[in-house]
């Protein structure tokens, strides 16, 4: 998931998909993913995809913040 997808999607849409990809996350370690001899990168770009959406939706809290600063 590329970082200009993430920013066209609204704030609880994006956290929904956290959710999902946690979930995803917890079950493939859980069922032991290691012995799937399937794809072994799924975990990593989930890992990775929750951290990206995680910083839109920091940023746009910070935005919010700081435009009611002003």
């Amino acid at each position: 998931m590329k970082a200009r997808d993430i920013r066209r999607r609204e704030a609880g849409d994006l956290e929904q998909e956290v959710s999902r990809l946690r979930g995803e996350i917890f079950q493939k370690r859980f069922h032991g993913h290691n012995e799937d001899k399937g794809d072994r990168g799924v975990i990593r770009r989930s890992r990775r995809d929750v951290a990206r959406i995680l910083t839109v939706l920091r940023e746009r809290q910070q935005a919010a913040t700081a435009g009611k600063a002003r």
